[in-house]
């Protein structure tokens, strides 16, 4: 196996494994952070290897991928640094330029899946992009809206990190089956189904908080709260 696959390879296994151990440890806790920060950094690893694999193999559609699903998972890190935007707390360049190339990675992609879907290729591949491209809009936009609208609501970051770690191991795990679940079919059911499964699920958790927000409850009763500064 060439060094660039392997190593592919190896810090995705890493962030299948971390994310649920992220899941599990007590929100805002040591270990929670801790193992945060490892699927994080190997997320950032895959999306390297990914995006220098789609190059040397000319699967341009595979780099764009890769550029998708760290897009959600370093939204939902900075996340963490932009806790007082209701405040008047602004984005950084960072956050900016994340923001605004994952904006034409995802166009790319949701515009190649289209086209193609309205030229009457039906296969797997354009309704693949075509959905990944949707849904990679979808969290631009709720960047953009969290940086620029009038949002009061103070815990939006909260909101943000999980469905940006949660969006983001949803696509390791799509990776992972279309890889070893070949018996799924058609092919883009082996893509698919996790995000069939786990967006529903982020909905409920996201509402699941709310409510406890709602019925009185407060952040640092439920989670380990830290501030961080912004950087």
């Amino acid at each position: 196996m060439p060094p660039l696959t392997l190593l592919h390879a190896f810090f995705g296994f890493i962030a299948l494994i971390v994310a649920p151990l992220a899941m599990i440890s007590r929100k805002g806790g040591d270990w929670h952070r801790r193992w945060g920060k490892t699927y994080f950094w190997s997320m950032a690893m895959v999306a390297v290897t990914g995006v220098g694999l789609g190059v040397v193999r000319e699967n341009w559609l595979m780099a764009m991928v890769a550029v998708f699903a760290f897009h959600m998972i370093a939204s939902g890190y900075r996340a963490l640094y932009l806790k007082r935007l209701h405040e008047g707390q602004r984005p950084q360049l960072m956050d900016r330029i994340l923001m605004i190339s994952a904006g034409i990675v995802n166009s790319g992609i949701f515009l190649w899946g289209a086209v193609n879907l309205a030229l009457g290729h039906r296969t797997s591949g354009p309704i693949i992009f075509t959905a990944f491209g949707v849904i990679g809009l979808l969290f631009v936009w709720r960047d953009f809206q969290r940086f620029y609208s009038h949002n009061n609501d103070k815990r939006a970051w909260l909101y943000a990190h999980i469905t940006g770690f949660l969006g983001g191991y949803i696509a390791t795990v799509s990776a992972f089956s279309a890889v070893n679940l070949e018996m799924l079919q058609p092919r883009w059911l082996q893509w698919l189904w996790p995000t069939l499964i786990g967006v529903p699920l982020i909905m409920l958790w996201v509402r699941h908080y709310r409510r406890k927000f709602a019925a009185g409850g407060r952040s640092r009763t439920l989670f380990d709260i830290r501030i961080r500064v912004q950087r």
